[in-house]
């Protein structure tokens, strides 16, 4: 880290010749290594920032106070609309008309596109785009094309793998959660807007007349400051209710699942194991579209009226496919039957890190992971790429190294989750490996957890990971995708 006596010892930045790449290399003497987003001045633009075409991303979440189009849509829009991503969006509210009303406009019309936007009174500031799976901006930029190309502006991006490595999800999910129960934070809507063009209006030619101009929403004073010692527990609270709740709409389907059995599938598979593997076809084979995007929101506000129906419909799509849609029969024979094995209470605490790397190998959402590592954290600085299964080897070995503060390894971590308690408290456990920092460990997040903890144990609690989620929501279930 650098200290202060260092860093005020070189506190004229801009006796450098370069000074963008000397704060560049402040960052880089910090525990992580973050990238610099300056625009013109490190040729490093928030553009870059945004997701390629094609990836899947769990949903985007921002907060930026200041906004306007100048005539074209803000880019952080386009691409939410274009790869089919919801967007929740905080943004300042006051008679100073912060976000032209021509850019509300074009957000309260992309509703329906699964776009949201709820507006903050007088003292919202912030500037933080959270793309989860794949990314965060924290920075000085706001929803303009200036502030995204040609002013110079200051803020760091940090990609998912290093959010989860360093326990900055739980911060995020902190803030976001935080903008989301404030009382004051009101939906965006027609009538909001055309007060803000009758302010655009009064303020072009009366700028001294705003500060006394009557609002539709009041001024705020801001969050009282007061230590909330039950923080912790709200958000523990709150993944209880999320979980057993969802877990009411599995168990609701793993109850007719026989009915809907393709004659490929064997008798003996557990149905939450059925449950979860016709939630995959479905997902991968009905939601993804061909130009590679998953609109589940989309598919969630068509079904949204009717789950029940929704459901049966694909019920009856699963039993008629005369062979695996998507390898599920790998999944039933193979992959989930060597997790059940190795995570037994029997043989967990021999875990071996080759036993581990074929745990990893049958975890979807540990693959998926794996994969945005870099290849330097992996112990392969020496190479830019590896394959997915080239990694997986190198990722068990990492993750038998690693131990959480407690002193647990990955093993251990895990035969607590699972064995460590009541089968029906799993949850919990669940919760605390995967979200208190004193138990969760890196590159080990909840929905490898979750996932593992179903293959392991099904007569307790079902396999659940982000594709599961997204799948229950693209039938009509009011389910969080982020858990």
């Amino acid at each position: 880290m650098i200290g202060v006596d260092e860093f005020a010892s070189r506190n004229v930045l801009f006796q450098y010749d370069d000074p963008i790449g000397y704060i560049e290399k402040l960052f880089n003497k910090v525990l992580i290594k973050v990238q610099l987003i300056a625009n013109g001045l490190n040729k490093q633009f928030l553009s870059s920032c945004l997701p390629p075409k094609g990836t899947e991303v769990d949903g985007v979440l921002a907060a930026i106070a200041y906004g306007s189009d100048q005539g074209h849509t803000p880019l952080l829009i386009s691409n939410c609309f274009e790869n089919k991503y919801r967007l929740d969006i905080w943004m300042r509210y006051d008679q100073t008309v912060p976000v032209t009303p021509s850019l509300l406009k074009t957000l309260l019309r992309h509703e329906r596109d699964n776009l949201f936007c709820k507006l903050i009174p007088d003292m919202l500031h912030a500037k933080v785009i959270w793309w989860q799976g794949w990314g965060a901006y924290i920075g000085s930029a706001n929803l303009t094309n200036r502030a995204w190309y040609s002013n110079i502006e200051a803020g760091v991006f940090l990609t998912d793998v290093e959010i989860q490595e360093n326990g900055f999800e739980q911060q995020l999910e902190a803030f976001f959660t935080g903008l989301e129960g404030l009382d004051v934070a009101m939906p965006l809507s027609k009538k909001i807007i055309d007060e803000q063009v009758e302010l655009a209006k009064l303020k072009a030619k009366h700028q001294a007349e705003l500060d006394g101009k009557p609002r539709l929403i009041p001024e705020w004073q801001g969050i009282s400051f007061k230590d909330d010692a039950k923080a912790v527990d709200k958000h523990k609270q709150r993944f209880s209710q999320e979980w057993h709740s969802t877990l009411t709409y599995i168990h609701g389907i793993s109850e007719v699942i026989d009915d809907y059995r393709p004659n490929w599938v064997s008798e003996d598979i557990p149905p939450l194991w059925q449950v979860d593997q016709f939630l995959h076809a479905y997902y991968y084979n009905q939601v993804r579209q061909p130009d590679g995007t998953h609109p589940f929101d989309d598919f969630n506000k068509r079904n949204s009226t009717n789950p029940s129906a929704a459901l049966k419909a694909q019920l009856v799509w699963w039993k008629n496919q005369k062979t695996p849609p998507s390898n599920e029969d790998f999944t039933f024979d193979e992959s989930a039957p060597t997790i059940r094995h190795l995570m037994s209470k029997e043989n967990i605490s021999q875990l071996s890190v080759n036993d581990f790397s074929s745990v990893c190998s049958a975890t979807h959402a540990t693959r998926d992971h794996v994969i945005k590592i870099p290849t330097s954290t992996l112990g392969r600085a020496d190479v830019t790429t590896l394959t997915r299964e080239e990694r997986i080897p190198l990722y068990a070995k990492l993750m038998f190294s690693l131990r959480n503060v407690r002193g647990q390894s990955i093993a251990e971590l895990l035969e607590f989750v699972l064995y460590g308690g009541k089968p029906e408290a799993v949850w919990e456990r669940i919760y605390m490996a995967g979200k208190l920092p004193e138990y969760k460990i890196p590159h080990y997040g909840i929905n490898s957890i979750a996932e593992v903890a179903g293959w392991a144990m099904p007569e307790h609690t079902p396999p659940r990971n982000g594709r599961t989620n997204k799948a229950l929501r693209a039938l009509g279930y009011p389910v969080k995708v982020y858990i």
